[in-house]
């Protein structure tokens, strides 16, 4: 302790020097003990300071050495090295001499440095990330001083400095494994080419050999990666919220570019994490071993979650975590098991963490402190410690078994540097006598240590490998197929152990052998490939297949187009390689499939829609005929579905079916049919010579049907002949016969070929008590128009609307997010209403900050949820809700009050980074706002205000600019004072330790809600609630999310008031994923006036308790009786233990 001590006599001169300098406001009290203070951590473990400022500061990575000691990078520059400023960053060495649990030695190894980004000990001295390269630092004479420095690799990317390659760790195998994030572009010379990793991903290296490979790509920024016992990769993102992230070769996350498909976290919902560490070892209780604990730098805590098993993947669980406070500058952003067998954390120690939302010079950011926390188990006695470098090779293959992690890495590193001919000799020998000895338990883990220890070596043997994918154990049989995958070269039966494998019994031995087939080059493995189709197939193992049927469509696409390879007459491995690669002309193969082979009704819908996006005009026609044949199979449905999206593709394509009438008008024909409407759309969209007569009779028909007549105006405008275009005036102008539905569809009929009238129409509609969605019908494809605000605004300036209207027309203008602020004005003046803003300014936001310490956040999460805010449709909190904004599940921890204000005043100040908009214009000159989501196959793919996904055809696009934030100024402009106060209340506790963090339990959290609409109030009314879980078409279903604590209040459900003697009631629908089969609970917080269906079939109350869930997708449909029941609900799943069941619920929209 006296090392602490004087430590912290030095802390009180630093900080108070430092403090007193800035004279900054809420800063906290920087003495660790203070900090110390606030730690909680599980009944059992306790924490101590183990290393702290001066002589370590800012912390970025850290790895233990051979020796026990802690090699850390750190950088006081970070973010950014001021004009002029000297580089002074380091890599510090930390000893804990006398193995008192605190450190007593501080070694600076490297000073001069510019934001060293990790670290890992090594090869005489150790590797540092360092800008755009990977130096290795040597130090010959053993006085922890570099004395030599090489460039191992160089050319990765420098665009952004938290992005820079990054968490260096050495795998099992003898890799050295390294991250790099969204904003860097790495072009690597090697020897062996040029590697390219164009944004996130993780890299494998092989310095003897200089061999660079990408094991994955798309994460946004993976500051945590880790390896299990038996050698499967697992990482963590700090920038994208699904926890757990399962990493096998080929994998592909959400930012890869020109992502089409991805793989999915295992955490949907959870916040974002940094480190990764994997608990081992005789010190740490068994309860927590095999737990993988990670930073929540944000809400200042370390988390744990159990990972396991699940199919060809994993499954993971959060639990109470390793350690939590409320102090605000606690931010740990690594974490490792150290050789005494406590855990490590890296703390940054910073009040301020955000990068580029936040000023590189805000005066809050500290770049003085940081801290090494040490957590223990009471009571239990330390791991042993051991000499690796002094012990023979004999000794170190018995600490291959060791139960510590850290134990078996560092004897397989030392090996790695011993003679590989003595080393092969010596565990052949040793392999032999385990095995032999029938008291053995342990022999599966022997045959892993030993293809391990021989790929450190650069070595294989077939009699290890072939012993390895016969084991009784599924997870050596998967490492081993990794073995042979990487080294196919070497191994001459490479292809029977690899067909061997793809048949395995078990999902995650049959993934590694589908990816490894993947990086062959003939037909054999193609059709090796397509036979994983016939065993189950899971998540996991759909992209993998997917991803090498990507892979090898160079053997395989050409001779299917030449008609060379059929993939032996299976339909279904056929089906599923052309939607794998898209293939541009595939479209007459998918039509032979279509009439040939037994497809399920969602293989003919997934190959009738690869023909509309493929096809020329006469396969479009063929296809679409197909689905309406009454033998098709395919519901009515799932018919209108293919229609509507043939009239969207064909317009993107600019492409009309072949014969389009002989489509449309067998339709026409029978008004009953289920998908006249849109029949009738399509005959306008592709102009349909002979129909437009008997349309106009249809869309002037008062009498008829309503959603006929607005089909046939939508129709009308799609013909766009003058003829037409009077049409639609006309009955939009008639009082008598024209409703507001007939009005809103002449509007977005006429905004494209007669945007003046369309506009006389709208503003005619102003005049009437229009709802929100009925005003932002008429206006959003007005200003969706290239001249559509400009005039608009000269038309406005000449009329008077109702003062509400013109609110309204107001928020919807402000949510375009296209900066028409001379509209804006000019509406006001037509509503007569007064200005009613918070302007943006130091003043304002001082006056509101203040007003934030009086405000209450539960009153603020009540304002959050307004529907006339429309937050919830943005922006998700533990992943319920909209993607269009960025997660908010821990904004309350990272961010200040004074930039929470900033935000909402003044949106387009700061933009979080990923969530930067583009704004289109195309060649309709119609004008798209979003979120680039991918941009492949000559379609931009945006996301949009509204959380929809836009597809806009790049050669389409005449002018593209950087864009607004999607989040609108004004949002808050009609809040008062104390509303904007508890909002800023509830955002700021968001996150924290308290009633405002997302519980672990697994809780559904977004629902769907059934409108109250007309039509559903009549099915609702005259059939049994059956129907309502079965499904109709009548019934629209709109999103819903919980409260931060999981439940859904009833005050925000609509009420269906039926007929008498029947109480009201509310309806909604929730869906769980079943990962692995089993038993399942579905707990409600109370079963008082709750009716249950799953999957459509009524079930009683008291079986919920024990539900036996196949695979798969799952809707549970809930109905709420308004009578019986007078408190929210909420919904949770509960697995006993032992259970092999596995379930989420899905989050999102």
């Amino acid at each position: 302790m006296k090392t602490i001590q004087i430590v912290l006599l030095l802390l009180l001169v630093i900080c108070n020097a430092a403090t007193a300098q800035r004279d900054l406001k809420d800063i906290p009290d920087p003495d660790p003990l203070r900090e110390l203070e606030t730690f909680v951590v599980p009944d059992g473990f306790e924490v101590n300071l183990y290393a702290a400022d001066p002589q370590i500061a800012k912390p970025i990575q850290m790895n233990f050495d051979e020796q026990g000691r802690l090699w850390i990078a750190s950088s006081e520059v970070y973010p950014h090295i001021k004009p002029g400023q000297k580089a002074t960053d380091k890599i510090l060495v930390v000893e804990d001499r006398d193995r008192d649990g605190v450190a007593d030695k501080t070694s600076v190894f490297v000073d001069g440095l510019l934001i060293p980004t990790g670290v890992v000990p090594g090869d005489g001295g150790c590797y540092v990330a360092n800008s755009t390269d990977l130096i290795h630092f040597a130090d010959l004479n053993g006085d922890l001083k570099a004395d030599r420095q090489n460039v191992v690799l160089s050319g990765f990317g420098t665009e952004d400095t938290h992005h820079l390659l990054h968490t260096l760790r050495w795998g099992h195998d003898g890799a050295l494994y390294m991250n790099q994030s969204i904003y860097i572009h790495s072009h690597v010379e090697t020897p062996y080419g040029v590697k390219r990793l164009r944004g996130g991903g993780i890299w494998q290296f092989r310095p003897e050999s200089m061999q660079l490979n990408i094991l994955c790509e798309g994460f946004v920024n993976p500051w945590g990666h880790h390896f299990d016992r038996w050698g499967q990769h697992f990482a963590t993102d700090g920038a994208y919220g699904e926890g757990i992230n399962y990493v096998f070769p080929g994998a592909e996350y959400v930012t890869k570019p020109g992502l089409i498909r991805r793989v999915s976290g295992l955490n949907p919902g959870s916040p974002k994490h940094c480190g990764l560490e994997i608990i081992s070892g005789r010190h740490i209780p068994e309860s927590w071993q095999g737990s993988m604990v990670t930073n929540d730098f944000r809400a200042h805590r370390v988390c744990r979650f159990v990972v396991t098993e699940s199919g060809s993947g994993y499954a993971s669980t959060q639990e109470e975590e390793l350690i939590k406070t409320t102090h605000v500058a606690f931010r740990p952003i690594d974490v490792k098991m150290g050789p005494d067998g406590a855990i490590y954390i890296a703390d940054w120690y910073n009040p301020i963490i955000q990068h580029g939302e936040v000023d590189f010079r805000d005066e809050r950011r500290d770049h003085l402190h940081g801290r090494i926390w040490r957590i223990s188990a009471k009571g239990r006695p330390l791991a042993p410690r051991y000499d690796v470098n002094k012990m023979s090779v004999t000794e170190l293959f018995d600490l291959l078994l060791a139960p510590e992690e850290w134990l078996r890495l560092h004897a397989k590193l030392a090996l790695k540097g011993r003679n590989p001919e003595d080393v092969e000799s010596r565990l052949n020998s040793w392999l032999k006598k385990q095995l032999a000895d029938s008291s053995n338990e342990r022999k599966e883990e022997c045959l892993l240590e030993a293809m391990f220890v021989l790929q450190c070596i650069d070595r294989i043997n077939d009699e290890v490998v072939s012993a390895a994918i016969n084991s009784d154990d599924h997870r050596l049989r998967a490492r081993a197929v990794r073995v042979i995958s990487e080294n196919r070269e070497k191994l001459n039966q490479y292809r029977r152990l690899i067909n061997q494998a793809v048949r395995d019994g078990h999902e995650r031995v049959r993934l590694e052998a589908v990816r490894a087939l993947g990086e062959d080059k003939d037909l054999a493995a193609v059709a090796s490939v397509a036979g994983a189709l016939e065993s189950k197939v899971d998540q996991f193992m759909d992209f993998a297949i997917w991803k090498s049927f990507r892979d090898l469509s160079h053997v395989w696409l050409p001779k299917v187009l030449s008609g060379e390879y059929s993939f032996d007459g299976n339909g279904t491995a056929l089906l599923t390689a052309l939607e794998a690669v898209q293939a541009k002309d595939a479209a007459k193969v998918l039509l032979n499939l279509l009439n040939s082979a037994e497809l399920s009704e969602r293989a003919k819908i997934s190959t009738i829609r690869a023909v509309l996006e493929q096809g020329n005009a006469q396969e479009v026609s063929t296809a679409l005929k197909y689905a309406m044949k009454t033998d098709s199979g395919i519901s009515s449905p799932e018919i209108r579905a293919l229609v509507e999206s043939s009239i969207e593709i064909t317009d993107r394509r600019k492409l009309v079916p072949f014969e389009s009438a002989s489509i449309v008008v067998p339709i026409m024909d029978d008004s009953k049919k289920e998908y006249f409407p849109q029949a009738v759309v399509a005959a306008g969209a592709w102009k349909v010579i002979g129909l437009r007569d008997a349309i106009s009779e249809l869309a002037n028909d008062s009498e008829g049907n309503e959603a006929h007549r607005v089909a046939a105006i939508y129709s009308l405008g799609r013909y766009g002949d003058e003829e037409s275009i009077q049409t639609i005036s006309l009955i939009a102008s008639n009082t008598n016969t024209s409703t507001v539905p007939v009005q809103i569809a002449s509007v977005q009929a006429l905004a494209g070929p007669a945007l003046n009238t369309a506009i006389n129409i709208a503003i005619h509609a102003f005049n009437q008590d229009l709802n929100p969605n009925e005003i932002a019908s008429l206006i959003e494809p007005i200003i969706g128009r290239k001249k559509g605000p400009e005039i608009l605004e000269e038309r406005m300036r000449e009329s008077t609307i109702p003062a509400d209207v013109a609110r309204r027309i107001i928020r919807v203008v402000q949510d375009s997010n296209l900066g028409l602020d001379s509209l804006i004005a000019t509406i006001r003046s037509a509503g007569k209403l007064t200005e009613n803003s918070w302007k943006f300014n130091p003043e304002t936001v001082s006056l509101l900050v203040e007003a934030a310490k009086g405000g209450d956040p539960v009153a603020g999460e009540s304002v959050f949820r307004r529907k006339t805010l429309q937050c919830m449709k943005c922006h998700a909190i533990g992943g319920a809700g909209g993607k269009v904004g960025p997660d908010l599940v821990s904004l309350g921890a990272s961010a200040q009050v004074d930039y929470l204000v900033a935000s909402l005043l003044a949106p387009n100040d700061k933009v979080k980074e990923n969530f930067h908009s583009i704004q289109i214009i195309d060649a309709d000159g119609q004008v798209h706002t979003g979120i680039q989501v991918r941009r492949a196959g000559g379609i931009l793919v945006l996301r949009n205000a509204k959380d929809e996904l836009e597809q806009i055809a790049v050669d389409d696009i005449e002018l593209e600019k950087e864009g607004r934030s999607l989040m609108p100024d004004g949002l808050v402009d009609d809040l008062t004072k104390q509303e904007i106060a508890d909002l800023i209340s509830f955002l700021s506790a968001l996150g924290k330790v308290g009633d405002f963090a997302v519980s672990r339990e697994s809780i559904a959290r977004t629902y769907r809600v059934l409108e109250f609409t007309p039509k559903a109030h009549f099915v609702v009314a005259r059939s049994s609630f059956n129907t309502i879980a079965i499904g109709h078409a009548d019934l629209q279903w709109e999103p819903a999310y919980t409260k931060v604590n999981g439940e859904i209040e009833l005050n925000e459900l609509p009420i269906f008031k039926l007929r008498q003697g029947v109480d009201d009631m509310s309806f909604l629908q929730t869906t769980l994923r079943v990962s692995n089969s089993g038993s399942i609970g579905i707990v409600t917080n109370g079963l008082e006036g709750i009716d249950v269906w799953i999957d459509g079939k009524p079930i009683a109350s008291e079986n919920l308790q024990s539900v036996v869930f196949e695979n798969g997708d799952h809707v549970i449909t809930f109905g709420l009786n308004r009578v019986s029941r007078n408190k929210p609900l909420l919904v949770k799943t509960r697995i006993s233990k032992g259970s092999s069941a596995q379930a989420q619920w899905l989050l999102g929209k």
